[in-house]
């Protein structure tokens, strides 16, 4: 062999044994831990940013593999989680929970039969006002705001206007079309007779007390000008909370006809009985004075909404 084939040999042998110590390592070998592997970034341009080389020699054979670094999962800053519970929590009402909305039948399509219903929850210690809330549609966007109510209702006059306080138990029914007495009120022992001319959705509840017992009767029906028995067996046949629409007969006692037209009707009802304890009923009529449908008959969630925008309760149908 002469000496230039010598010194090549030389040279080759030089290059493959920095190829092997590169492809083992290089320069980070020594940074792998004993007995086994070590993890460093690989020089290869293009991917150095994002896997690591991996090699292995305990086998005795050297062998360098590329592998994707762990993601760490996204932590959230405590402070960045509890801004966004806050952000929910100021979503809900404080009285959630404590009045609810249900559908009655918000599916009609006739305004003054198309009613929904609030109920105050008999677990509640408080009186709740309900004016100043708001209803809404998000399937039409429609909304409209509970107004203020008599708390004691005439007819045929101007009534005084309230905030409507929901005790405990008690019931709403919102009704789309216009009332057929001109005001929104609350239900007593007397307003069955608002009944009989009227119609109502649903219908008032009759619980007039008869007129047979009542105080004024009592007297009426002994001592002088006592009421006769023609007079009393008419109005003991005459159904509670109605007055009299048909002419009396013309043979009627004059103390009968005169007691039929002043004392049996709403406003006697209302004088007699406004003092008692029981005369207030649970229940309360809104209307809210429109003439067309406001909730659709199917795919309608309907949302109920405090006096500052915050969501109470809501149906879906």
């Amino acid at each position: 062999m002469t000496g230039g084939e010598f010194f090549k040999w030389i040279v080759f042998a030089f290059i493959g044994l920095f190829v092997l110590w590169f492809l083992s390592g290089g320069p980070d070998r020594g940074a792998t831990q004993q007995g086994g592997a070590a993890a460093t970034t690989s020089p290869s341009s293009g991917i150095a940013g994002y896997f690591s080389a991996y090699t292995n020699n305990q086998s005795g054979s050297t062998e360098t593999v590329l592998r994707s670094p762990r993601v760490r999962p996204e932590i959230k800053n405590p402070l960045e989680k509890e801004s966004e519970q806050t952000q929910e929590t100021k979503k809900i009402s404080l009285y959630q929970d404590k009045i609810s909305i249900e559908r009655g039948t918000a599916t009609y399509t006739d305004p003054s039969a198309e009613y929904l219903v609030l109920t105050n929850d008999r677990k509640n210690k408080e009186k709740i006002n309900i004016s100043g809330w708001s209803i809404t549609s998000s399937a039409t966007g429609k909304n409209i705001t509970i107004g203020e109510a008599s708390y004691l209702p005439y007819t045929s006059k101007t009534n005084p206007q309230q905030p409507i306080f929901l005790s405990p138990g008690d019931k709403a029914y919102v009704t789309t079309g216009r009332s057929p007495i001109g005001t929104s009120f609350r239900t007593n022992l007397c307003t069955g007779y608002f009944e009989q001319f009227q119609d109502f959705k649903p219908s008032l509840k009759n619980e007039c007390p008869r007129i047979v017992n009542e105080e004024n009767f009592k007297i009426k029906i002994s001592g002088p000008n006592a009421l006769n028995d023609a007079c009393i067996d008419f109005i003991e046949r005459m159904r509670t909370c109605t007055i009299n629409a048909k002419p009396l007969p013309l043979t009627m006692q004059y103390e009968c006809s005169s007691f039929i037209n002043s004392e049996i009707n709403y406003q006697t009802c209302v004088t007699n009985h406004k003092n008692e304890e029981d005369f207030y009923k649970s229940e309360w009529r809104i209307f809210l004075n429109r003439d067309e449908e406001l909730w659709k008959a199917k795919r309608e969630t309907i949302r109920l909404l405090d006096a500052d925008g915050k969501v109470i309760d809501s149906l879906s149908y």
